[in-house]
């Protein structure tokens, strides 16, 4: 796929559309979300070679995102690898799937190998350069500037220790556990992100992936004492771009709204929600959350859902979505690391219906 073939110019109406929209009342509701598993299936393209190539992938994304209807254009990756990966952390390629960390080789065993968390060289390292070279074509193709990513400090703490050992070093051996975060942190991300911001110095937005950061896997305790603060760390060292949007868990909870306080305090300036939760506690919880606290609201439809659902059921659901998170504006939909399995209809049902929805001012 020849990316110079290309011109997804038209993108940057959809980046309107998702601005007016968070500001206040779009044309119609924007959608987005992660398509990088579905499109490498969608279009057979095997798997090492969608997450090594760059002129392979980009365009193949904002192809499959233009089929489909998708309004804003994104580039999705393994993010979660990228770090670890060129830190020396081994990785495991199965066919038909995204790579992921060798869980049975964690890089840091003891405190000995804490050594080995120190600054990569961001021009010859691992991938990093693919994900300049990703960056940098997808802003000649669309002419907008890109989202600029990271794994966030627990869930790269988590891929490099171990979640079950990570969690119980923080019980068991704080000092270590700490000491492993602030490495992270100030020696690997931030030097990273300062990276990427001299080399797409326009770009507004920077976002952590962080799903490990999530109840039940950890607890508010944690959230606050452990994760928050590195989160905080790298805005202070690299600026008020940066995010994290992805936790989910908060319907274990009693009271939902004390992790959306928290969502809030680091997202990216709106309030993000996704299934299950959305699905369990309903969308009126985090619409009136939203409205309570001055609040644009994006609520993700399930990976899950879309995959293993009929046609219908994804209409009915999205339609609930749109209907009760959209009423007043500042609301957009975004689909949920759409899956290989899915089916095309049920992707279709979501944007089509998302757009056909008119939600009461």
């Amino acid at each position: 796929m020849g990316a110079r073939q290309h011109d997804f110019s038209h993108f940057q109406e959809g980046s309107a559309r998702l601005r007016r929209a968070m500001a206040g009342v779009a044309d119609r509701v924007p959608v987005f979300g992660q398509l990088h598993e579905f499109t490498a299936e969608h279009l057979g393209i095997p798997r090492r070679e969608f997450f090594t190539r760059p002129d392979l992938s980009v365009p193949a994304l904002l192809q499959t995102q233009q089929d489909f209807d998708i309004d804003v254009a994104s580039i999705t990756f393994d993010v979660y690898n990228i770090e670890a990966e060129a830190l020396g952390q081994e990785l495991v390629w199965i066919n038909g799937c995204m790579p992921d960390v060798d869980r049975t080789k964690p890089l840091i065993r003891d405190r000995n190998d804490l050594a080995r968390i120190r600054t990569p060289d961001f021009e010859t390292a691992g991938r990093f350069q693919q994900v300049i070279r990703m960056n940098a074509l997808f802003r000649e193709l669309t002419g907008l500037e890109p989202t600029l990513s990271f794994c966030a400090p627990f869930s790269l703490a988590a891929n490099l220790r171990g979640i079950e050992q990570l969690l119980i070093d923080m019980h068991e051996d704080p000092e270590f556990a700490r000491g492993l975060m602030e490495a992270i942190t100030d020696e690997v991300l931030a030097p990273w992100i300062l990276y990427q911001k001299h080399r797409f110095p326009g770009a507004a937005r920077i976002s952590g992936a962080d799903a490990a950061a999530s109840l039940p896997i950890i607890n508010l305790p944690i959230l606050k004492r452990w994760i928050i603060p590195a989160i905080q760390r790298l805005r202070e060292l690299c600026g008020r771009e940066i995010y994290v949007a992805n936790w989910v868990g908060e319907r274990y909870l009693p009271d939902p709204t004390e992790m959306l306080r928290l969502k809030l305090a680091v997202g990216p300036g709106a309030l993000w929600a996704q299934d299950p939760d959305v699905e369990i506690l309903g969308p009126a919880v985090f619409k009136e959350f939203a409205i309570a606290h001055d609040a644009p609201l994006v609520l993700g439809v399930g990976a899950g859902f879309l995959a293993l659902a009929s046609p219908g059921n994804v209409e009915a659901r999205v339609r609930e979505y749109v209907e009760v998170g959209g009423r007043g504006g500042r609301f957009a939909l975004y689909l949920c690391n759409v899956g290989a399995t899915t089916p095309p209809a049920n992707l279709r049902a979501a944007v089509e219906t998302a757009h056909a929805v008119r939600p009461q001012p």
